[in-house]
């Protein structure tokens, strides 16, 4: 049986566009899905190469991603026989006229656009990360609009083609206008149906990252790559749990400040190190911005641990067990130095926190570390 709206000029568009759709399926849309599928295999297979590389983090703020990956061959016919004609002159067989050609082969390269999400849907099945459980938030809720319902008027892009089709026949049949010989429907303005949204509450799940990098003088450009790349991959991630997850940029020295994510990503200062100065401005973030009992709350802070003095590292500390870690999530720290030598504070935090839940406390040395430092930090699935 097929069904014939009759007299509605947005059914012939849905008719026109399932029509595409159709005649698409058998034309190279298949054969661009699968070069796509082929394309996608190669950044998997590659994909620690792209972690560990600055030349993706380059590009934060985008949410398409140029990917560089080696040159796929597309088969291809060519025409001819293989004696298509023997060339004469000093040259040797196989020979370009007038020029030797080089011995190493070329290292092709094409760039594919990513979207973001696709990167971190990659990252999550590379390293088998978990996904993360938001801890409901107390209090909130928001309507959400379930298309549960069904009703007589609604715009084309809601219309329910099977309840429509069931109405016509009915009423057909009810008219006794139904043809077993001639079983054609022709649904007229009565018999449209239309699905229909109730706003049902849910509770929210609001989520913000602090993420807070160490720029002092005693951060090289090893150490800002490593935490760059961390919190880009780590904020990709966690992006694909929440929608629309705030994101708190503090960098410090002696002092702490928020910034925009391009600051974040791309400021170069000096001087020495007071590590509590960016926990009590997180601190003073989560009272007036995020309540905790109203955000799923992220801390991560990059620093080669370098701190200013042992009595910065016990205020610090202090800021972390009243003011911090209850509160959040998660809290990560990540020491950054070369082959993991970094100043120390790592190993004050062991020895606090070392065996508290919510603290992931990881180390890299150099860029071989970044896998799993990335998988330290998230793979708690909190």
């Amino acid at each position: 049986m097929s069904t014939r709206p009759h007299n509605d000029p947005s059914t012939s568009q849905t008719q026109q566009h399932f029509s595409a759709l159709d005649t698409a399926s058998f034309g190279i849309e298949p054969d661009v899905r699968r070069f796509r599928d082929i394309v996608k295999g190669k950044v998997r297979e590659d994909l620690k190469d792209y972690i560990t590389s600055d030349d993706i983090v380059a590009q934060h703020g985008k949410d398409v991603i140029s990917v560089p990956i080696k040159e796929i061959t597309i088969p291809r016919f060519i025409f001819g026989s293989e004696t298509d004609g023997v060339g004469e002159g000093e040259e040797g067989e196989g020979d370009a006229p007038g020029k030797k050609g080089g011995t190493e082969a070329g290292n092709h390269m094409r760039e594919e656009q990513f979207h973001i999400e696709e990167l971190a849907d990659l990252l999550g099945e590379n390293l088998e990360l978990p996904r993360i459980k938001p801890r409901l938030t107390s209090g909130l809720e928001q309507a959400v609009p379930r298309y549960e319902g069904i009703s007589r008027q609604g715009p084309p892009s809601l219309r329910d083609h099977k309840r429509t089709f069931r109405e016509a026949l009915r009423r057909t049949i009810a008219e006794g206008t139904y043809d077993e010989e001639d079983p054609t429907i022709v649904p007229i303005k009565e018999d449209f149906r239309y699905r229909s949204p109730r706003l049902k509450p849910r509770p929210k799940t609001n989520a913000v990252i602090f993420y807070v990098i160490d720029v002092s003088g005693s951060m090289g450009d090893l150490e800002k790559s490593l935490a760059r790349n961390t919190a880009f991959w780590a904020d990709a991630w966690i992006d694909r749990q929440y929608q629309g997850a705030e994101k708190c940029y503090i960098i410090h020295d002696v002092a702490a400040k928020v910034v925009d994510r391009e600051t974040f990503f791309t400021t170069k200062e000096s001087g020495g190190t007071i590590i509590s100065s960016a926990y009590q401005l997180a601190k003073e973030q989560m009272a007036t911005r995020f309540p905790p009992d109203q955000w799923n709350i992220y801390v991560f802070h990059f620093s080669d641990g370098d701190n200013s003095s042992k009595e910065d590292n016990l205020r610090a500390g202090e800021l972390l067990k009243q003011d911090i870690i209850p509160f959040v999530n998660l809290f990560g720290y990540v020491e950054v130095g070369g082959h993991s030598q970094g100043g120390g504070f790592i190993r004050y935090l062991d020895s606090e926190f070392g065996e508290t839940e919510g603290v992931v406390l990881t180390q890299m040395g150099d860029r071989g570390d970044i896998i799993e430092g990335i998988k330290d930090l998230l793979g708690t699935g909190r």
